[in-house]
């Protein structure tokens, strides 16, 4: 009886997640949009900065050019101030202003230079966008962001991003086969999600969000700005196609860590969605231990070894769907990649046994490690508390 309800349960999700694959690739459209508008950028940053160039060179290449590019750091010990300060002559269309933000102990960093940025627009900055450092955005991302604000059809358009491993190794690997699942989720308008690596609004949007209240204490931008649009009723757009090619490093302590921030993040402002994406992980991982454990036991006879070939050859054709996906995205990948997502698929067990292991490493939400700083955080997602380490520990 368990092995059955375990073979259901198991079938059934590899079912849904190709499913959502297709679903997504069959609505997942290029834009064409050139939109005359007005677009200043905000960029919030820290560390090294090993990329810089490249996003710099990206945004550059955009069908749709920005008017300034705003970079906000901490401090001018920072690595990133001087990382920017070199390269903004070299760049002269971006007309790149760099801010320091200064340190605050009332919310994350981010937030803190999120807010010192935004301090800098003019009256005429019609249009902002907001993006993480790490991305690397094909030339219609900014068009695609800014297109539906400029026609008056929506407030706020947002997107997310598209792990690609700048080295393969077993880490990367795991983390964009969970992450790429994870990008073709339906955003529905109940949950409010909001990525803060691809965020546009209008002026008017903007002084509605009211920012310095809505993330003034808090740990994080996205989730805090997700409940005001909610709550405001301002008209949010979530587009396929801004899905931002994002090198993904690191060894596979800081990519779990990273993994964990999220699901921290998720649990501190949407509880109820960190359960859910908990139970689905959880139960899909047990079913899959259950088949296994059969299979060893009883041998090859019986639901177990037909749920598992169902199981993995339903993963594969989604890996295939997903890879197509990432073509009509610009991203390139290689053949020892999409070998090793096949692969990852056919062992069972280790996507979703480390998707499972940062989802309950999340249940922790206080302290938070994010970059140099350790942030204590309490029930209502306020920061109480804020411990620097030295620029040298930069991680992920």
């Amino acid at each position: 009886m368990i092995e059955w309800i375990a073979a259901t349960l198991a079938v059934f999700y590899s079912l849904g997640s190709l499913g959502l694959a297709l679903l997504f690739v069959g609505h997942l459209r290029i834009p064409e949009d050139r939109p005359s508008a007005r677009v200043t950028l905000v960029l919030p940053a820290t560390g090294p900065l090993p990329g810089l160039e490249r996003l710099l060179d990206a945004l550059t290449a955009q069908s749709l050019p920005a008017h300034r590019l705003i970079v906000a750091v901490e401090s001018p010990q920072d690595p990133a101030y001087g990382r920017v300060a070199t390269v903004a002559e070299r760049y002269p269309q971006l007309n790149i202003e760099l801010v320091v933000a200064g340190l605050s102990a009332l919310r994350g960093q981010k937030c803190t230079n999120l807010l010192a940025a935004l301090a800098r627009l003019h009256t005429d900055d019609a249009n902002v966008v907001l993006l993480d450092a790490d991305i690397r955005p094909q030339p219609w991302w900014l068009a695609a962001l800014v297109a539906p604000l400029a026609a008056g059809r929506v407030d706020v358009v947002n997107g997310y991003r598209w792990q690609v491993p700048s080295k393969l190794t077993l880490a990367t690997g795991l983390g964009a086969a969970v992450d790429r699942a994870i990008a073709v989720l339906p955003r529905l308008r109940q949950a409010n999600t909001i990525w803060g690596g691809s965020l546009a609004v209008t002026r008017h949007a903007l002084d509605v969000l009211d920012l310095p209240t809505t993330i003034g204490r808090t740990l994080t931008e996205d989730l805090p700005i997700g409940d005001r649009v909610a709550e405001t009723g301002l008209r949010l757009l979530t587009r396929r196609a801004i899905r931002a090619p994002t090198p993904l490093g690191g060894s596979f302590r800081d990519l779990w860590r990273f993994g964990r921030r999220q699901y921290q993040g998720l649990l501190i402002y949407r509880p109820g969605l960190w359960s859910y994406a908990a139970f689905v992980v959880t139960t899909d991982l047990i079913a899959r231990l259950v088949l296994l454990s059969t299979l060893i036991v009883a041998g090859a006879s019986g639901p177990a070894l037909s749920a598992l070939l169902v199981v993995a050859a339903l993963g594969s054709i989604a890996t295939e769907i997903r890879l197509a996906i990432g073509r009509k995205l610009g991203v390139r990948d290689g053949i020892a990649f999409r070998v090793s997502q096949h692969l990852l698929v056919w062992t069972i067990l280790p996507v979703p046994a480390f998707h499972a292991s940062v989802i309950w490493g999340g249940v922790v939400t206080s302290p938070v490690r994010w970059a140099h700083t350790r942030y204590v955080v309490d029930r209502r997602g306020r920061v109480t508390g804020v411990t620097r380490q030295p620029y040298s520990t930069l991680s992920l």
